[in-house]
């Protein structure tokens, strides 16, 4: 699928880590058409109506944690397989191992600088994009 863009859907409820990721990839120059969600349940609504290559997933939002949310998608046919990035500000070892136990692909804690979001992007496309067989 080298060459089209892959679709990534952010769900997310800070609107300035959004703007960091959403401008670091931009930045990256990466072919990922992204669409953004401020909670769980627009994002499982999304997610029931279309398909994405890539969940980047914040944990800690209001309502439905993104924590519960990962543990529905997983049960879920459509999304069982789907790669999960969790993206969250915790480094906390109980929520990276929750993550990890609940099918998460992967967990990396929120960059606190513009460079470290770019760093993210380029690493993100990097990995998924061009070394990852996608499912």
């Amino acid at each position: 699928m080298a060459g089209s863009a892959r679709k990534l859907i952010v769900v997310d409820d800070d609107p300035v880590d959004v703007r960091f990721v959403m401008r670091a990839f931009s930045d990256a120059g990466s072919l990922i058409e992204i669409t953004h969600v401020a909670d769980a349940e627009q994002a499982s609504d999304r997610l029931d109506s279309e398909a994405f290559d890539y969940i980047l997933l914040d944990i800690n939002m209001p309502g439905t944690s993104g924590m519960d949310l990962l543990k529905r998608l997983r049960a879920r046919t459509r999304t069982a397989v789907t790669p999960v990035i969790m993206l969250s500000s915790s480094s906390n070892s109980v929520d990276v191992n929750r993550a990890y136990q609940n099918g998460a692909n992967a967990y990396a804690v929120k960059p606190s600088t513009v460079s470290g979001y770019r760093d993210f992007a380029e690493g993100f496309t990097r990995f998924w994009l061009d070394v990852a067989v996608a499912p």
